[in-house]
């Protein structure tokens, strides 16, 4: 009990960005020294796209196929590309204990490949996560009609799955803000995500959330929301926990219903008892379900840069759940995430609960502002 943290050598975790927003994502993790800790894959069709990342282990898939050029934002093409080179797939993520797939849906390698290396992860019998980005409303609907079908197809072999909208964070951040701000933004919302993530199942702290704690939570079905939030003191703890329940990005999923939920707690330093039973508390006072579990980690890291952090991966929430109707309600984010407000809005009408709870919100959005020209 008087170690502070020492790293779990026999745990390995694999990130796997897949397709150009995908390989972005893993070399920004690379930039954040956080390939000493986990192992990071770069998958793409687009051969100069590879060779520009840091990220040591690149993989092209469909060179015959594709002849390095991409997949010009073909699905199909994207598939094709992952078959052709299923065997490279396998011999990379073989032996890895857990495996977070990263992409943008949408496009091509992205939204055709990741379905496969999912399922070659299922074929392994290793726990996978995968967390994709939605395009924005103004590329199209072309591009989110492949995205659903990206998300359709991956639904089957992954564990579990968690979707961000970058429109969403569009709405926050307002119409005045630069193109790369919004970006910098959106990447800076999923290294938070990705590297608590990483940092709780990696390092062994007071209290340990490990890897059967982590397949548990993965083994409820249905949707799966991921958050972090930030305080600069440990009064400030339970701002941070609602930071993390209302994360910009994927806070539309009803986390009421939820199955299975793990509450990660770092902090500088020791933290007081009753704030620890108390954030656990509040969690289960948002629970409909009064037989989730909930599983807790404590952390001492004395390298943190804010006083507490505080990660949230909950899963098994249930889409077919009635929710309030309310298209004035509005939901603050905390400034640690966005420096404005969101707004969303739910339509009182049969939605598809097959269609991810937060895609279904910016497809209500696009309705409403059709009705209202």
């Amino acid at each position: 009990m008087k170690e502070l943290i020492h790293a779990n050598p026999d745990l390995l975790i694999t990130v796997v960005g897949i397709g150009g927003c995908g390989c972005n994502t893993v070399n920004m993790l690379y930039e954040n020294n956080l390939a000493s800790s986990v192992n990071l894959i770069a998958i793409n069709t687009d051969l100069a796209a590879l060779n520009s990342l840091q990220v040591e282990n690149k993989i092209l898939i469909g060179e015959d196929l594709t002849k390095g050029y991409g997949a010009g934002s073909n699905p199909d093409v994207g598939l094709k590309a992952a078959q052709e080179s299923e065997g490279l797939l396998l011999n990379a993520i073989k032996g890895s204990d857990i495996i977070i797939i990263t992409a943008g849906f949408g496009g091509g390698t992205g939204t055709g490949a990741s379905p496969l290396v999912a399922r070659i992860a299922r074929e392994l019998n290793i726990n996978c996560l995968a967390i994709v980005t939605l395009p924005f409303e103004s590329e199209g609907e072309l591009r989110m009609d492949f995205a659903l079908q990206g998300i359709a197809e991956i639904k089957a072999p992954i564990h579990a799955y968690i979707t961000l909208s970058n429109d969403l964070l569009l709405k926050g951040l307002g119409e005045s803000v630069g193109l790369f701000s919004a970006f910098n933004q959106s990447n800076e919302v999923l290294k938070n995500l990705l590297v608590s993530l990483v940092q709780m199942l990696t390092e062994t702290g007071y209290v340990n959330v490990d890897k059967n704690d982590f397949s548990s939570i993965l083994s409820y079905e249905g949707e799966s929301i991921l958050g972090v939030g930030k305080a600069d003191s440990e009064e400030l703890a339970y701002e941070a926990l609602d930071q993390a329940l209302n994360n910009p990005l994927v806070s539309i999923a009803n986390i009421d219903t939820a199955k299975g939920i793990i509450f990660q707690l770092f902090c500088k330093s020791e933290p007081k008892l009753s704030t620890y039973n108390g954030l656990i508390d509040h969690i289960r006072e948002k629970i409909t379900n009064k037989s989730v579990l909930i599983v807790p980690g404590v952390t001492l890291d004395p390298n943190l840069s804010s006083e507490i952090e505080i990660l949230i991966v909950a899963s098994g929430i249930d889409s077919n759940v009635d929710k309030q109707i309310n298209t004035e309600a509005s939901t603050s984010i905390k400034e640690d995430y966005l420096d404005e407000s969101l707004t969303f809005i739910d339509l009182n009408e049969e939605v598809d609960t097959d269609i991810p709870a937060i895609t279904r919100k910016l497809m209500a959005n696009r309705a409403l502002d059709i009705n209202n020209i």
